[in-house]
């Protein structure tokens, strides 16, 4: 949590947005989508390549780091 946190400090209110459903972060922000989405890659979280499933998988994981 602590590195997710620190590395996406700037964008807190906009991911916490997104994990209440406010907003798709997905149309909102592509460009901090794709970081995540890469972020979440790169630490082992394996994605089934469709987009709806994804970013709730994203979005599962981001409210367990951010909570």
């Amino acid at each position: 949590m602590a590195k997710l946190t620190s590395k996406f400090s700037a964008h807190l209110p906009e991911i916490w947005e997104a994990i209440e459903g406010e907003t798709d972060m997905r149309s909102a922000n592509q460009k901090l989508y794709k970081k995540i989405y890469k972020y979440y890659k790169n630490t082992g979280v394996i994605f089934t390549g469709d987009s709806d499933m994804d970013y709730n998988v994203i979005l599962n994981y981001l409210y367990e780091d951010a909570s």
